[in-house]
Formats: structure tokens, C-alpha cells, sequence
């Protein structure tokens, strides 16, 4: 006797392989929908600098209000925090996605917390 499948056996296995994967696009697509996979954009908290991410997690806009040139020393760096803080908050966007489709498959705050700040307030934080 061969150890190989027939071909029933394989069809069967491409059939379950396919159902899976539908189920898999369809979860996604409500996850997607609830949470929103459109652009991330976060705001200084006092509200002079903007900057928004588009659905890859890469700077679509920068908002620089008028204001926000008398503190032109810090600007910059502000700035950077605040793109920091809006990649964070991608990143914890993505991984509740794929908390919910991969369930305990992988351990998805394990490796998000390698990368964030830990208290909520390191790089991310913003201010002038």
C-alpha cells in the first residue's frame, strides 16, 4: 500500500483549504469594517499639529497650523513625536485586526510590545 493521497483525499483538502480561506477574506472584511482599515491620523494635543497615515501606515499628510510656527525650535521635533505617536497608534490598530483574525494562533501583544512604548507616553509623546 502507498502512503499517498487520493485523489479524492486531495480534493477534499483543497476543498477545506478554500473554505477556509473564504472564511478567513470574509472575517476580515468585518474586522476591517468595524475598525475602520482606512487612514490613522492623530492630533497634538493642542491640536496645532495633525498628521494623518493612509491605510499602509505611511505619512499621507502633515497639518502644521499657523500657531504652531511661534514654538519654531521645537517644531521639529513635535513633529517627529507626533508621527511616532500615529504609527503606534497603526500598529495597535493592526494588531487588534490580527488579534481577531488569528485568535491564539499567535501572540500578537508579545510581539506588538517589543515595539511600543510600554507606559503609553515614550516616543510618542507629543507637546511643546
Amino acid at each position: 500500500m502507498s502512503d499517498r493521497p487520493t485523489p479524492e483525499q486531495i480534493m477534499a483538502e483543497f476543498e477545506r483549504m478554500r473554505s477556509e480561506a473564504e472564511a478567513t477574506l470574509e472575517k476580515y472584511k468585518e474586522v476591517s469594517a468595524e475598525l475602520g482599515a482606512d487612514a490613522v491620523e492623530v492630533v497634538s494635543e493642542d491640536g496645532l499639529l495633525t498628521v494623518r497615515l493612509d491605510p499602509n501606515g505611511k505619512v499621507d499628510a502633515i497639518v502644521v497650523n499657523e500657531a504652531a510656527m511661534r514654538y519654531r525650535q521645537s517644531l521639529g521635533p513635535a513633529m517627529v513625536a507626533l508621527i511616532r505617536q500615529a504609527r503606534d497608534a497603526y500598529a495597535l490598530k493592526s494588531a487588534e485586526m490580527a488579534r481577531r483574525l488569528l485568535g491564539d494562533k499567535i501572540d500578537v501583544d508579545a510581539i506588538l510590545s517589543q515595539y511600543l512604548p510600554k507606559d503609553g507616553q515614550g516616543p510618542g509623546r507629543t507637546g511643546f
